[in-house]
């Protein structure tokens, strides 16, 4: 089972991949994590490093097609992996997978029909060429943009981040652009019946607490 959680940068995505992992452990099953990008690996994920710090220029200075390529080809060095851990019977949990390079790329075109375009271009090199297996289900943590707003002008440390090198993360600059992402996302919806989302608000408009976020996820999983 394949099982991938989208969302905007803050959106709390590691707080319900944790709860998750607790979820299949509960049951007996074994787990497996990855986030993307990997930013380890030799090739692609210092690439994608250098390309968010901004030393490849500002964010809409680099073609989308390209900087879609850097990130499929971080996911085509750890498909392996993932395939042996799904050919042994294990659960996998990925924090971002294909539908982030599709909503954060396509953000980046103003044009719909060149967002399409973009986007059938990122399916097909993902899942075609490269081959990298399909998720049973995508799960789109659609949270308040208010949320998301404090969440990325409050300081963000840890280990995830020393990829930045001390320098701020060019796809997390502009709550603007986390807007047009959001779109993106919620229009996956209409054309894959895997994609579901997962509403983050409470009756408020606010951010709902983690718990009951959860038991919204709850009926997705197997």
């Amino acid at each position: 089972m394949l099982i991938v959680l989208e969302g905007l940068d803050g959106a709390g995505k590691s707080t319900q991949l944790k709860a998750m992992e607790a979820y299949f452990k509960e049951r007996t099953r074994m787990v497996r994590f990855m986030h993307f990008p990997c930013y380890d690996t030799p090739v692609y994920g210092s690439l994608i490093a250098r390309f968010l710090r901004g030393d490849s220029g500002p964010i809409d200075s680099v073609d989308p097609y390209l900087v879609s390529l850097l990130f499929a080809g971080n996911r085509f060095e750890m498909a392996p992996r993932i395939r042996k851990w799904l050919q042994d019977g294990e659960v996998v949990l990925l924090d971002r997978y294909v539908y982030s390079n599709i909503a954060f790329q396509c953000a980046k075109l103003k044009n719909p029909a060149e967002r399409e375009q973009l986007r059938d271009f990122i399916l097909k090199m993902e899942y075609e060429h490269f081959g990298i297996p399909r998720p049973d289900v995508n799960l789109f943590l659609d949270v308040p943009l208010t949320f998301v707003k404090e969440k990325l002008e409050s300081p963000r440390q840890g280990e995830d981040r020393s990829y930045l090198q001390g320098k701020d993360d060019i796809h997390e600059a502009s709550l603007s652009f986390q807007q047009r992402v959001r779109d993106v996302y919620l229009d996956q919806a209409v054309d894959d019946k895997s994609f579901r989302i997962i509403s983050c608000n409470d009756q408020e408009g606010r951010m709902a607490q983690w718990q009951v976020i959860f038991e919204r996820i709850i009926p997705y999983l197997p």
